[in-house]
């Protein structure tokens, strides 16, 4: 009943980092075979397509039974399957990573187990956000299971995120676009809107009269007052904001009589996403804990164009009016 997340990074370092850590070997890595409990040795697998939360992470095959005891493909894909909406969240970086490590382990000769940094990071970023929607961090994924930092473990990649130039301070501006990140933003906002901003005048930003679709602080004045106050450190919002004549969804909270974004993203149709997370929000009860992990976008089947565009067809008033035309031609030479 858990979920996960992370910002996606170039995968082929890690992986790399995978290769590195078994060239070393080690003699007092533990024997597969021991740690599991099983008497047969691995076999390697591709990962397949249904395998969502880590099909194309960076390597096609992965050794059974995993590192959670798991030894067939459909009890893979359907555990692994109920942490994608978390994914979606977004709540650390190093989620899938962390995952992947645990649910399709690489096909190597030594097996190469998550530092306990690793977990404990993904679990400081995520166990808060779980527990907001009722699921408890699970005791399969406990942090003391793991081996201390060396150098034949997985380590925390999001520092080396950072260091190219993504770091905290662009999460305003530049959030993921996924329906449960959209919803869960939402249901954590204060207050949420649709609005052109206007201008932006050092750490202000000046924004049209908005549409509002939540305003839990009845802070309508300073919503009509149309000034919003940036956090110093949101450093990425600069390139966003050149587009005035945008339309942009901002959600955020009221402090001291100010209101801080926390989320800003440009409104377009283009975006299933957000036309998706935009239809819920008169209808979505936060409260609820299942409600961002029933509404995954990934569960969604694609609309069919077909029909769609038959559709449009009958309801265009000329051509209704040209059949009638037509019909009408057609019965007068009938008689």
């Amino acid at each position: 009943r858990c979920y996960a997340s992370w910002f996606l990074f170039p995968r082929m370092s890690w992986v790399l980092a995978l290769l590195t850590l078994v060239s070393f070997g080690d003699a007092s890595l533990p024997d597969w075979s021991i740690l599991n409990g099983r008497s047969t040795q691995p076999t390697c697998v591709d990962i397949p397509k249904n395998l969502s939360l880590c099909h194309g992470i960076g390597y096609s095959k992965m050794r059974l039974p995993n590192l959670l005891n798991h030894d067939s493909m459909a009890e893979v894909s359907q555990q692994a399957g109920s942490w994608i909406p978390l994914w979606n969240v977004r709540c650390h970086p190093d989620t899938q990573l962390f995952l992947c490590s645990l649910f399709s382990p690489v096909c190597l000769d030594r097996l190469i187990f998550p530092c306990r940094s690793l977990c404990e990071q993904v679990k400081s970023g995520c166990e808060a956000r779980m527990r907001a929607y009722g699921f408890p961090w699970p005791d399969m994924l406990r942090c003391d299971k793991f081996p201390i930092d060396n150098d034949m473990c997985i380590l925390p990649m999001s520092g080396k995120q950072a260091s190219r130039g993504k770091t905290e301070s662009c999460e305003t501006c530049s959030p993921v676009e996924t329906y449960e990140n959209i919803l869960d933003n939402y249901c954590r906002a204060k207050f949420v809107i649709k609005t052109r901003i206007r201008r932006q005048k050092k750490n202000q930003l000046f924004i049209r009269k908005p549409k509002v679709y939540k305003n839990q602080q009845n802070k309508d004045g300073l919503l009509m007052a149309g000034k919003l106050i940036l956090r110093e450190a949101d450093q990425c919002c600069h390139e966003l904001l050149r587009k005035k004549k945008d339309k942009t969804v901002i959600m955020g909270f009221e402090e001291n009589g100010e209101l801080i974004p926390t989320f800003v993203m440009p409104w377009t149709r283009k975006s299933k996403a957000l036309r998706q997370a935009v239809r819920m929000f008169d209808n979505v009860d936060c409260s609820d804990p299942t409600v961002v992990s029933q509404g995954s976008i990934l569960e969604t089947p694609e609309p069919r164009k077909g029909r769609s565009n038959a559709r449009k067809k009958d309801k265009n008033p000329r051509r209704k009016r040209k059949r009638k035309r037509v019909k009408a031609k057609q019965a007068t030479k009938d008689q």
